[in-house]
């Protein structure tokens, strides 16, 4: 196989790489879309909300890999290709155009990930606010019932003493 076969084989490679991450990042923007739709329920399930967090994980980690092995095979045909750019020209454009989409979903998930993010923090804002009504209300029945039984104790040992 000669170098111009090569660097087509591994252009396919890269194309096929493009195809993967876009069709990984549909994924990961329904993940999204799911923990939008999650945050919007009364209650939270806060469960769910986990689970969509471990699926986006896993998603993200096979992106990063798919980007590691995009940059390897580019890194490899670089300059076979920047040698020769008229004739890879349309196979170049393609790429242009699929990093481009692969860009413009990007960020439509960043965006609705800042809108999950306000959306979480008031939901976290709003539990530490019960968990301190709640812990506040617990003090005072404990000193409540703390002092109702001093009390009477202390109501005992005095009428002892006039007796």
């Amino acid at each position: 196989m000669n170098q111009k076969d090569q660097v087509i084989t591994q252009l396919d490679m890269l194309e096929k790489c493009l195809v993967c991450k876009q069709e990984l990042l549909k994924k990961i923007y329904q993940v999204t879309l799911n923990q939008e739709a999650i945050l919007d329920t009364e209650p939270v399930s806060e469960e769910a909300f986990e689970n969509t967090l471990s699926e986006k994980e896993e998603l993200l980690k096979l992106l990063e890999q798919y980007d590691q092995g995009f940059e390897n095979t580019f890194g490899r045909i670089r300059e076979a290709v920047l040698a020769d750019q008229k004739e890879y020209r349309a196979r170049i454009e393609t790429m242009q155009q699929l990093i481009k989409t692969l860009t413009d979903q990007g960020v439509r998930i960043q965006a609705l990930e800042q809108k999950n993010k306000r959306k979480l923090d008031i939901y976290l804002d709003s539990r530490r606010q019960q968990i301190k009504t709640f812990n506040v209300s617990n003090r005072t029945v404990s000193n409540y019932y703390k002092s109702i039984s001093g009390a009477s104790k202390g109501e005992a040992y005095y009428m002892d003493k006039k007796r």
